[in-house]
């Protein structure tokens, strides 16, 4: 083996011997309050969330194709105030809202006060003020998942 090979070959010698030795980091600690809530309770949140993600999407593509009724329909019926307590009687008292701390419950009204808002701005055809009512439903999501987990 020539000098070079040597080197290179000692080197990658090394690194692998500094890596299999080396402490691995720490994973980051999660510093969102936990909120303890029933499995099922913690489903129907769970699924509830799902679906006002994929109907930001849903908007989203209705807005890049002008369609603004359906933009406001679709922000109503699958996240505005017109969804709350849908699940009530399937519940039957023991929906997520229950084991919220009242400032998670706060962001949540606020998130379905916002996307009616949104609802009923759109129709208004301003783009200026639909993508600022847009940003605020997205501003309560973003707020409460920095602030909240359920696990």
């Amino acid at each position: 083996m020539n000098g070079k090979i040597k080197t290179t070959l000692a080197c990658c010698l090394l690194l692998a011997s500094s890596m299999a030795t080396a402490q691995p980091e720490s994973v980051p600690e999660d510093g969102r309050q936990l909120v303890a809530m029933p499995d099922a309770a913690r489903t129907i949140m769970r699924t509830d969330m799902l679906d006002h993600l994929a109907a930001l999407n849903e908007i989203a593509g209705h807005l890049a194709e002008n369609n603004l009724a359906a933009a406001s329909e679709t922000a109503e019926n699958r996240i505005g105030n017109s969804t709350i307590g849908k699940h009530a009687a399937m519940a039957r008292g023991q929906g997520p809202g229950r084991y919220m701390p009242d400032t998670m419950r706060q962001l949540g009204w606020g998130m379905h006060s916002a996307a009616s808002e949104f609802a009923q701005t759109v129709k208004q055809g301003d783009q200026t003020k639909t993508y600022a009512a847009l940003q605020k439903i997205m501003s309560s999501c973003v707020a409460c998942h920095m602030s909240f987990r359920t696990r």
